[in-house]
């Protein structure tokens, strides 16, 4: 008892900054009992708004998430930043399981508070923002925000760009390295461009921001990026059409494959994608999110029309039997498609 007294007399004299660096010491201790006795000690009065979370945090992780609500509601507006909002999204989240209360309810006012810790966050990789996505993706949350992913935009959005790291990262590892050398004489030779394109298919990331996929794509000449685009384009289009194209990740690729098209003589081709493009008004946000908005509207403002517009040029891919494909181009310039080295094939 002496010991915990003392304890307490030490704990009080220090200062706010010291405080907080002794609570983040014992939380990593598991000491979530001897925090919530040595800041009650203090005095709800004299806790700022970061000590006050760790209060929250230390009821939480000793199943009183009332208590813990009850103490971030403490918090003054102005010192609400984004670990506030994450511990209350975690708060609320604790509450969304407990039979007391409505699931449906505490979820969505568990995502409301992590869309809101992402936004103050500011940077994607700020540890905040992963603690966000740890938690959707470890709980029930994932269901909500995915048939709500307009409501939470920002949270929707990392959510979605870690889902498809992920996958992306998993069948990466499931692939051997491969070694592969292109000559010249062998790209003349080939009657697939999969031959050709395979290595840049592999090491090109299309699945984080533009200026990411841009850096990714810097080792390959910008015939091999459009080639890369193209058989993108060909990939989504024949699986489920110009929408799934736009939808998916792939979309970030919108403009090369038109740049592709025109440069590799496949203007059929290209005038079918323009056609699209102009529906869009001539330009296509490049960031995933921003194009599924558009597509939203799209598809709200124009109904039936829309879909008319990307059947038909569907059916165009489909249908076509005509002689142009990116392999003349390919053929005749193959000092364009040189590769030699490593990566993880199929």
């Amino acid at each position: 008892m002496d010991y915990q007294i003392m304890r307490v007399e030490e704990f009080q004299q220090l200062s706010k900054d010291q405080k907080l660096q002794s609570i983040i010491e014992l939380h990593n201790a598991d000491q979530s009992e001897e925090i919530i006795d040595l800041l009650l000690s203090v005095g709800f009065e004299n806790l700022d708004g970061k000590l006050l979370a760790e209060l929250a945090k230390a009821y939480n992780n000793q199943a009183q998430s009332e208590e813990a609500k009850k103490v971030l509601d403490r918090v003054l507006e102005k010192d609400r930043d984004a670990v506030w909002y994450y511990r209350y999204g975690f708060t609320c989240w604790k509450l969304s399981e407990n039979l007391k209360y409505d699931f449906e309810t505490e979820s969505k006012k568990a995502l409301y508070m992590l869309d809101k810790a992402t936004a103050l966050a500011k940077d994607q990789e700020n540890e905040i923002i992963e603690w966000c996505i740890e938690l959707v993706r470890l709980s029930d949350l994932k269901k909500v925000l995915e048939d709500s992913s307009e409501k939470y935009p920002l949270l929707y959005k990392y959510y979605f760009s870690y889902v498809d790291k992920s996958i992306q990262e998993i069948k990466k590892l499931q692939r051997p390295e491969k070694y592969k050398k292109m000559t010249v004489q062998d790209i003349q030779k080939v009657e697939d461009s999969w031959e050709v394109i395979e290595p840049v298919y592999a090491m090109v990331n299309i699945y984080d921001s533009y200026e990411k996929y841009l850096e990714s794509a810097k080792s390959f000449t910008l015939e091999q990026r459009y080639l890369l685009a193209i058989i993108w384009y060909f990939i989504e289009v024949n699986n489920g059409g110009h929408h799934q194209f736009f939808f998916n990740s792939t979309g970030i690729v919108w403009e090369d494959t038109l740049n592709g098209f025109r440069l590799f003589g496949m203007n059929h081709f290209a005038n079918n994608f323009e056609k699209v493009i102009d529906y869009f008004g001539g330009k296509i946000p490049l960031d995933r999110e921003e194009r599924l908005k558009v597509l939203k509207v799209l598809e709200a403002e124009n109904k039936n029309a829309f879909y008319e517009m990307l059947e038909e040029a569907d059916d165009f891919v489909y249908d076509y039997d005509g002689e142009e494909t990116e392999l003349d181009y390919i053929q005749k310039n193959p000092e364009k498609f040189l590769f030699e080295g490593y990566y993880h094939g199929y």
